[in-house]
C-alpha cells in the first residue's frame, strides 16, 4: 500500500507567509511598525532579518514606498537613512512644537522636595540659597542646581550687604512658559495655598499641595 500522504494544515497549524510572498503594502507595514518602536537606526539587513527576507532589496523598496506616501500625505513623519541604518522621525517643521512637549515633561519630573523649593522662590524672589534653606530647613544646594540646570531659576542679582556677596535666585521666563503663566503675579494667592495645605496635612507645604497647574509633583 502507498504511504498515507500527510494531511494539509490546519489553520491553526498553517504557517505564516513567507515575507517575500508578502504584497509590498504589507511589507511595508511591518517595517513601519518595527521603526516605529525603535529609538534609534535599524540597518536594512536587520529590518529584512526581522521580517524574514534573504535580500535587503525588497526592504529598501518597502521603505521607499512608505517615504512616498509620507511625502504624499503631507505628514508628520519621515524616514531618515542615519548611522547606516532607517530611523523614523518626525519632520523639522515640528521640532518647536514637540520641544515643548519635552520641556513639560520634564517639568513634570520634579520631585516634590525640588517643586518645593522651586515655589519657596517663586514666592520669595530673589532670595539666596541660605534664605532658601532656612525656611525649608533643611539643605538645597542640590535642588538649586536641579533648578538651574532645567532653567526655571536664574541669579536675579547678589547681596552686596553680606560677605561673598551671595547670589540671589528668582524665576525665569521659561518658568513661566512652563508653568502657563504671564507673569509671577498670576501664581495663587498664598493665603489660598495655606488654605489648601490645611486640609492636607500630610503635605508639607502648602505649594507641594497646589503647583502651578497642569503639573503635579512625581513621587520621590
Amino acid at each position: 500500500m502507498p504511504d498515507p500522504q500527510p494531511e494539509p494544515p490546519t489553520d491553526e497549524t498553517a504557517p505564516a507567509p513567507e515575507a517575500d510572498a508578502l504584497p509590498q503594502d504589507a511589507l511595508a507595514a511591518r517595517l513601519e511598525a518595527l521603526l516605529f518602536v525603535h529609538s534609534k537606526p535599524v540597518a536594512a539587513r536587520r529590518l529584512a532579518e526581522l521580517v524574514g527576507l534573504q535580500s535587503v532589496i525588497p526592504v529598501k523598496q518597502a521603505l521607499e514606498l512608505l517615504q512616498k506616501r509620507y511625502d504624499d500625505l503631507g505628514s508628520a513623519f519621515t524616514l531618515q537613512n542615519l548611522a547606516q541604518g532607517y530611523q523614523l522621525t518626525t519632520r523639522p517643521e515640528h521640532d518647536a512644537l514637540l520641544a515643548q512637549l519635552v520641556r513639560q515633561r520634564e517639568a513634570q519630573k520634579l520631585s516634590p522636595a525640588t517643586l518645593e523649593a522651586l515655589a519657596i522662590i517663586a514666592y520669595k524672589q530673589p532670595l539666596s540659597r541660605t534664605e532658601l534653606e532656612s525656611i525649608r530647613g533643611a539643605g538645597c544646594d542640590h535642588l538649586v542646581r536641579a533648578l538651574l540646570d532645567r532653567g526655571l531659576v536664574k541669579v536675579a542679582d547678589r547681596d552686596s550687604a553680606k560677605p561673598g556677596a551671595p547670589a540671589r535666585y528668582g524665576t525665569t521666563a521659561e518658568f513661566l512658559r512652563v508653568f502657563g503663566l504671564k507673569s509671577v503675579s498670576e501664581l495663587p494667592r498664598e493665603a489660598d495655598l495655606a488654605a489648601g495645605a490645611v486640609e492636607g496635612a500630610e503635605v508639607e507645604t502648602a505649594p507641594l499641595r497646589n503647583p502651578p497647574a497642569p503639573f503635579a509633583a512625581e513621587e520621590e
